[in-house]
């Protein structure tokens, strides 16, 4: 594959955003930048690798699916028996 469609199951930082979002917010909205930036850094810190390297390894697969269903938006993401049909507008 020469360049990868603009999918964000190819793009290996897709999954990160929730985890992100869910350690800034843990706690409640920030009420400055300085304090966003504090907590945006704690989550960044606290991921860990062996996730990081779940959601690297799993590109392939989506590769593989992606190929089969030759680029159709009938794509089902996840994992196992549960998977679901990202819907627009939505992050994985």
């Amino acid at each position: 594959m020469l360049w990868p469609g603009n999918s964000p199951d190819l793009n290996a930082i897709e999954p990160t955003w929730f985890h992100l979002k869910k350690g800034t917010t843990r706690q409640g909205p920030p009420t400055s930048s300085p304090e966003a930036r504090k907590r945006w850094l704690k989550a960044w810190a606290d991921l860990k690798q062996t996730e990081i390297q779940a959601w690297i390894e799993r590109i392939p697969r989506h590769i593989q699916e992606i190929i089969r269903l030759e680029g159709g938006n009938e794509y089902r993401e996840g994992r196992g028996d549960k998977p679901t049909t990202r819907q627009r507008g939505t992050v994985a």
